[in-house]
């Protein structure tokens, strides 16, 4: 029986086709990849700029200084304002501000555009060496709290919830465990710690409200890191003064297990990519969902 076999140039334009559709019409699957790969490399570029070892071993959040069931988070942000500016002005009197960081007209858009990551993620004991990346941390955080307090955040509101958004925490207190989603695909999951049995964290389905910080840590000065919180923990607020950061390294080995005064604890590293992809997106363009 003679069987028609398709030509050689049959097959070589059937692959063309192929091809050309392939490359001109994305799949579902390839836009996942895409998404996947591209959060791949932002979180290898972040995880490059951690510090072996890091300076802060303690913060507010790790300690009873601060109880977001109970403590005005208007007079956290006022008493943070306070040291910040005071190592603000510490910069400014001795004489070692950065004319391109400081004193230019549009010091506000510097801030917001610098890069994802810092070069380093250490800081010095002494201000007077202070670092371009700190000057710029520091500059950030004040102008978190400045929108906070004065109301000033006009980012655009959006309708997004859950894997709409942009940045999904999906957050199961039952397993201890934070779920990363980036445009609806799962790219990610970390370990955390919720409150303990005596600070139970709620359970929230919110957009987050913000402030986020940016790590900052002066301790030339008695005082000058606010119970601690000067090393800037990577703090992602929620509601009220409940926060996802990055804890320190003595909490490091009770991840995964409920152990915080109510806030969600995360390795400092995760800590990091978590709230520099908040900044990447927007805090409008993030849902943050924590339940039994």
């Amino acid at each position: 029986m003679k069987r028609n076999y398709p030509s050689l140039y049959s097959l070589i334009c059937l692959v063309l086709i192929c091809c050309t559709t392939a490359c001109t019409e994305e799949s579902p699957i390839n836009k996942r990849i895409k998404r996947l790969f591209s959060y791949l490399e932002f979180s290898k570029s972040v995880r490059r700029s951690a510090a072996s070892t890091r300076s802060d071993s303690t913060n507010l959040f790790d300690k009873n200084e601060f109880d977001p069931f109970t403590d005005s988070i208007s007079d956290l942000l006022q008493n943070i304002e306070m040291q910040l500016r005071h190592d603000s002005a510490e910069v400014y009197r001795l004489g070692l501000q950065d004319s391109l960081l400081l004193t230019q007209n549009d010091v506000a858009s510097a801030v917001d555009k610098d890069s994802i990551v810092l070069s380093k993620d250490t800081f010095t004991n002494d201000i007077r060496k202070i670092q371009s990346e700190e000057v710029l941390a520091l500059k950030y955080n004040l102008r978190q709290i400045h929108k906070a307090d004065s109301g000033t955040n006009t980012n655009p509101t959006s309708n997004c919830r859950q894997k709409e958004c942009g940045v999904w925490a999906k957050i199961s207190k039952s397993k201890q465990m934070l779920f990363l989603y980036v445009e609806g695909a799962l790219v990610d999951s970390f370990k955390v710690s919720t409150g303990d049995s005596k600070h139970e964290t709620p359970t929230f389905d919110v957009r987050p409200s913000g402030p986020i910080f940016k790590k900052y840590t002066s301790k030339k000065f008695p005082g000058g890191n606010y119970n601690g919180l000067g090393n800037m923990p990577y703090a992602v607020f929620i509601s009220g003064g409940f926060a996802i950061h990055g804890t320190t390294t003595g909490n490091i080995a009770r991840l995964g297990k409920k152990a915080s005064h109510g806030c969600i604890r995360l390795h400092p590293d995760n800590g990091k990519i978590f709230s520099e992809l908040i900044r990447k997106v927007g805090l409008e363009n993030t849902w943050i969902t924590i339940q039994e």
